[in-house]
């Protein structure tokens, strides 16, 4: 019988994250700079995040975020991981974090800059070996959760 086969769109988003995260902080996969303890993560936060492992966990949803709908630049991504304030302002997300969490992914190759693009050149994609990877978590996480 042949072994079921699931893809991060067939997972929660929580889990798959999770347990990406997990897999890149194993793994030693990103290196995680020395500002990132006190960084914050965007214009509308006071103090950096308490998590010690905020970094792995982000750069798990910018993976997922990339696979599940491709050509994403860091503009995009700074306003898709912003924050309202309490006038109803909305206020961007760090951008050297998220430069810096794609360079890293770029790095182990599970993104790639996107040149034959015709308008959006320069964004990101999901390479082959990065699809796999994700795949295999996504089948990982599926599986567990079926036991």
């Amino acid at each position: 019988m042949a072994t079921p086969f699931f893809t991060v769109k067939d997972v929660p988003a929580q889990d798959f994250i999770h347990a990406y995260a997990e897999y890149l902080k194993k793994n030693n996969k990103i290196k995680i700079p020395e500002w990132g303890s006190i960084v914050k993560t965007g214009l509308g936060k006071e103090i950096s995040p308490i998590d010690q492992d905020w970094m792995y966990v982000r750069a798990a949803a910018l993976a997922r975020k990339i696979y599940v709908r491709g050509h994403w630049g860091v503009g995009n991504l700074t306003h898709m991981f912003g924050s309202v304030n309490d006038n109803g302002k909305h206020e961007s997300g760090s951008g050297k974090v998220i430069r810096y969490l794609l360079q890293q992914l770029e790095a182990i190759k599970v993104l790639k800059k996107d040149s034959k693009s015709l308008l959006k050149k320069g964004s990101r994609i999901v390479t082959k070996e990065g699809q796999q990877d994700l795949n295999r978590i996504a089948t990982q996480v599926a599986l567990a959760a079926r036991k």
